[in-house]
Formats: structure tokens, sequence, C-alpha cells
């Protein structure tokens, strides 16, 4: 099926910044659509961001990006087959760079998703489908919700300086089950926020952001959460932590600023292990600066036999980084966001890479969304251990959620047809 049309518009993600949208139109009639998250806490290893600059939107325009797609894209995608691997060959021949510094990785990202969109529209599969059979993958399943309930760092305006507080319900045996359990979780701990007189707004990416003074109090409020949902409900529910550390790494210090102290990479491992010891705690992401590597094989050789050492801004989705991370023995699990590296190919490799060593996956959103689902897409495609997606309100992070939901219903009518 031949692409006939490529167009782009500029529109707002979840922060009220612009973003970009592409649509790709098939000779059959039928268009597609896709657009891209932005994150506020970008790595430095992450692939170049298009924005116009100026003092028009502060700077954060994407109307060159729009440009580039209309002008440079779409004149070489017309008349081509709708296929994702030869798009994305071909996007990153017109860019050229190493780091996507001539398109820009978030519109040749928006073009490789509506593409991708497109060949299984063309192909009458799902989009799962398709990214599943493009990597060989003989079947497909789905994540386990990380649901963020506390937000901190970047993502609020608050004390505290870890940036995710997250929980994961565990032992359900269905998707449907899991969101259950997290929407509980949500609003019983909403009622013991107002009960202490904290305020339950929440921050970017739908988790609540009250006034604590540290991280213990957020620590806390979820424990007694659990044990509420232990006693009433019977269910089982671990803690991650995404400490999004790069953020208050200092440079010329070469230490971190931990509220107003300045510690070395040795002490924040030692009060990461003192937290493994006191709370159920599954995960840490991001537990040191993502150029620590000296530490962060000491934090995996300290706590990766006992949790999830996680790596996001450490490998940005880009395989070389994984593949060093992989031997030098510093992380169990990897983060997975296509923005970050600017191809949906690209991103694909980088689970392959994972898989092929046994890693685990954790496909990830940004704090800058917008209503698209396709991570949902991605996550059930490479069968990643986990998504994260956000918390229990807003409604660009529900959606990638409710279409969880979705595909867990087409698998099950699946199953259903093959008995």
């Amino acid at each position: 099926m031949k692409i006939v049309s490529v167009a782009a518009r500029e529109i707002y993600d979840s922060r009220g910044n612009p973003t970009i949208e592409c649509t790709v139109g098939l000779e059959n009639g039928r268009y597609v659509k896709a657009s891209v998250p932005s994150g506020i806490s970008r790595g430095e290893h992450e692939a170049f961001e298009l924005r116009d600059g100026g003092i028009r939107l502060m700077g954060n325009g994407v109307m060159k990006a729009v440009q580039a797609v209309e002008t440079v894209i779409a004149p070489a995608l017309l008349g081509y087959e709708a296929s994702l691997l030869q798009v994305d060959n071909l996007l990153r021949e017109l860019d050229g760079t190493e780091n996507k510094s001539v398109l820009g990785a978030n519109t040749m990202l928006a073009v490789s998703i509506a593409v991708c969109r497109a060949q299984a529209l063309a192909e009458h599969m799902e989009p799962y489908e398709l990214m599943a059979y493009l990597c060989e993958f003989e079947m497909v399943s789905l994540a386990y919700p990380m649901f963020n309930m506390i937000n901190g760092g970047l993502h609020a305006s608050n004390n505290l300086q870890v940036q995710e507080f997250l929980v994961i319900p565990v032992g359900m045996s269905t998707f449907h089950e899991t969101m259950e359990a997290g929407s509980d979780f949500f609003h019983i701990l909403k009622r013991l926020l107002k009960e202490k007189g904290y305020s339950t707004a929440v921050g970017d990416e739908g988790g609540f952001s009250p006034a604590f003074d540290d991280e213990k109090q957020a620590l806390d409020f979820l424990m007694q959460t659990i044990e509420y949902m232990q006693h009433e409900y019977g269910i089982s529910v671990m803690i991650a932590l995404d400490v999004a550390a790069s953020h208050f790494y200092n440079k010329q210090m070469d230490a971190y600023d931990w509220h107003g102290k300045m510690i070395s990479s040795d002490e924040l491992i030692n009060w990461y292990a003192e937290l493994a010891a006191t709370y159920p705690l599954y995960a840490i992401e991001d537990g040191l600066s993502e150029n620590d590597w000296e530490g962060w094989a000491k934090l995996y050789d300290a706590l990766g036999n006992r949790i999830a050492i996680v790596g996001d801004d450490l490998f940005a989705t880009d395989s070389q980084r994984i593949y060093r991370g992989i031997d030098e023995k510093v992380a169990n699990t990897v983060v997975i966001k296509p923005n970050q590296v600017g191809t949906l190919t690209e991103t694909l490799q980088a689970v392959k890479l994972c898989k092929e060593y046994d890693k685990n996956i954790i496909v990830s959103h940004r704090s800058g969304e917008t209503n698209d689902s396709f991570i949902s897409d991605l996550a059930v495609a490479v069968s990643a251990g986990q998504i994260k997606a956000g918390g229990f309100s807003r409604g660009e992070r529900l959606a990638k959620y409710n279409r969880m939901l979705e595909i867990e219903n087409q698998l099950l009518d699946i199953m259903t047809e093959n008995e």
C-alpha cells in the first residue's frame, strides 16, 4: 500500500507545550495519525529535539519540525510503500546525523509511528501485531502497570527530590484486575491525604503532589495505603522509585545535592539499601547520575540481586549505551522511550538487544504527553515486563491504560476463537 500524503501540524501536549502531529494518507483513502510526547527531565544523551527557538511560545514551537515534514520528508515518501523498516531507513538517510540534529527526533518519530500504523492498517493488523512480527517475536503479552502515585522532583512543586513514587499491584491474573487495584489504591491514598490535611492536587504525570517535607513521609503514606489494601482486599502492592538523580547531581563537585547537603554516590547507595530493607521495594530507577558509571556498578553490586536496578537517562534507549551497561554490569532493567532515539526501528533494536541479554524492559511515557496511546501497543509487542503511563488521573495517562484494556480484550477474543 503506497503513501499518497504526509502532513504535519503543531498541537499541544499535557503541559501546554507545543508538539508535533503527523498524518499519513494511503492510496485506499485511509488516514492515520501519530503525535509525540516530550520530557521535562530529559537526559543529555537523548537524541536532538527540534524546536523553533525565538520569542514565540517561549522558543518551544515546532513549526521547524512541521516544515521539515512537509518540505523534506513528505516529498521523499510520496509513492513509497508504507513499510516501517524502509521508511525509518530513509528518515535516517535524510537526517544524516547520529543524534537526529537535522530533522529532530520528535519530527522523525511522529512520521515513524504514523507509518507503523499505516502499514498495520494496510496489512489488516494491529500495531502491536506488526511490531512483534517485524521483531520475529512468536508471542506477545501484557505488561504490568507501574502506577505513579506521588510526584516530586521536576514533576511537582514540592520538597520531594525523588521524581516518582510508583506502586505495582502484584498477583493479579488480568490487566483489568490490576487496573481495579490501581484505582482502589489511588482513591484510598487520596482519602488518607485529605484526612491529614494534605493537598490532593496532581503533578505532571497524574500522581499526587502534596507538600511533604521529605521522601519518608511519601513512603509512609504509601505504606498506610498498602496495609489497608492488604487488610481489606487481600491485595499485595510493591513500591518503585524513579529518583532521576541526574537532576540533582553537581558535576563540579562530583556529588549529589540531597536536600541542601552534598553527598557521595556511596551515601546515596547506602540510603537505597536502607529503603530496600524497610519497604517492599521493587525497583529503583535512575538512582545515580547518567554519567556515574562507576557508581552504577556499585549500586548494582549492592542491590541488583534483590531489586530491579533501572536505567533510563543512563541508557536513553540507545543500543550502544545499553550494550555498555550490559558489559559493565550496571543494571538489570532498561527503560524504553521511543522519543529518546527518534525512530521505532531503533527502538525495537534496543529492545531486541535487551532481550538477547535477558534484561527486563519498562516501556515508558513522558511527562509532556498527548492522547496518543502508541506506547501501549509497543509494550505489548515486545512483551515488556512493565509499562509506566502515569498516575490514575489525567486523560493522557488513562488513554494508555485504556488501550491496554482494549488490547487485553482483543487477545482474549483470539484465545476464545482458537479454543
